[in-house]
């Protein structure tokens, strides 16, 4: 669980299905065959570019069985639950979770990627579904709210300077 993941060198088994909610309520949240695959996926597609382009990055929730996720979010279906998502925060001076949700809609193979709370939150990244044509782009506005944005308004936002206000810089 220590060793780094096949064709992603920065990311372990152990940190993709870490979950405080399941050492809390003694859950088990050991991926299946399939999840466990989806994983890999989602490391070696997702992750590890997003590793290579903006340094350091945290992975604050990947892999959650379905009742860890019932305790979540009151779901049990999420893309979490497959292996194939996970919400992250770039850690490098200098980086930001807006910046991190452009360059993934344009760079990645995601289907949605959702910024929440704009600047001082983090990315859910999840892996396109085979049938999905390009990346959806979401902003979290409050819980459950989410607004569909282009990437070309994203990066007005930022330009603009409306989402990195208040920021919190983060060191790796």
């Amino acid at each position: 669980m220590l060793k780094p993941l096949p064709g992603a060198p920065h990311f372990t088994l152990a940190e993709l299905t870490r979950s405080d909610t399941a050492l809390a309520y003694g859950l088990d949240n050991t991926p299946c065959p399939a999840a466990l695959e989806g994983l890999r996926r989602l490391a070696r597609l997702v992750l590890e570019p997003l590793r290579r382009r903006f340094g350091p990055i945290r992975v604050t929730s990947g892999y959650r069985s379905s009742e860890v996720n019932w305790f979540v979010s009151l779901n049990r279906t999420s893309r979490h639950c497959q292996g194939v998502a996970a919400d992250v925060r770039p850690l490098a001076l200098g980086a930001d979770s807006p910046s991190l949700a452009r360059w993934a809609t344009a760079n990645l193979p995601c289907g949605q990627i959702i910024l929440y709370n704009y600047g001082n939150g983090w990315v859910h990244l999840d892996l396109a579904r085979a049938d999905s044509c390009s990346p959806r782009l979401y902003l979290s506005r409050a819980a459950g709210s989410l607004v569909q944005i282009s990437a070309d308004d994203l990066s007005s936002m930022i330009a603009d300077g409306y989402l990195t206000r208040d920021r919190l810089d983060e060191t790796c």
